[in-house]
């Protein structure tokens, strides 16, 4: 296009140049020259990529887990990411990503979590960073957290006894809704069972 449109001036120059001058034009053959080569259009121009919108803001995104957890038997988690959000988008595809740690960078952001099953509950505080995807090629949640973890067993708690407390550190990852967590417990209070617990866990993110 850019090509055709030069060829175009050049020749209105060519034939107004003599007007300029004080020269009539002489008036030109009625029929285009002939063995001129065809004027080549080049290929048309690619469509230009989709925009990307960002959104950043204080954001929380909250996630269920069913699964079953040592020593907490078969049990629920309902876990709280707080802290500096990002909502990006382009064309279909989506990501929300939270940042949920105690830095200025994270809004001062934290996870809290709780969980309760037929062996114990527990409490969790800590700091991670969770996201949503949306796109062709992947869809489904990517997460990290590292947190401190209280821990009450009661019923039939599975490695221990009921009626003690545990307190310990843990790491949760989380990929298309599977959900893992490692960690150690120790026994803080009550009597017998376990002086200390391997604690772990495997679940189903909601």
């Amino acid at each position: 296009m850019t090509k055709l449109a030069s060829i175009l001036v050049a020749a209105c120059l060519a034939v107004a140049g003599p007007a300029w001058a004080g020269q009539e034009p002489q008036p030109g053959p009625t029929t285009p020259p002939q063995g001129l080569p065809p004027i080549e259009q080049g290929p048309p121009s690619p469509e230009p990529p989709p925009q990307t919108e960002v959104y950043i803001d204080r954001q929380d995104q909250w996630a269920g887990r069913l699964g079953v957890q040592g020593p907490l038997g078969a049990a629920a988690s309902l876990t709280l990411y707080h802290g500096l959000g990002a909502d990006v988008r382009q064309g279909d595809g989506s990501v929300k990503a939270v940042c949920a740690a105690p830095l200025a960078v994270c809004a001062g952001g934290f996870l809290v979590e709780a969980s309760a099953g037929t062996g114990g509950g527990k409490v969790s505080l800590g700091l991670g960073a969770r996201a949503r995807v949306d796109e062709e090629d992947f869809r489904g949640t990517v997460g990290v957290g590292l947190k401190a973890s209280l821990a009450r067993t009661w019923g039939n708690p599975i490695g221990t006894e009921p009626d003690l407390t545990y307190l310990g550190p843990e790491l949760d990852l989380s990929i298309l809704r599977v959900d893992v967590t490692l960690g150690v417990l120790w026994r803080v209070s009550g009597q017998g069972g376990k002086s200390a617990l391997f604690g772990w866990g495997l679940g189903f993110g909601l």
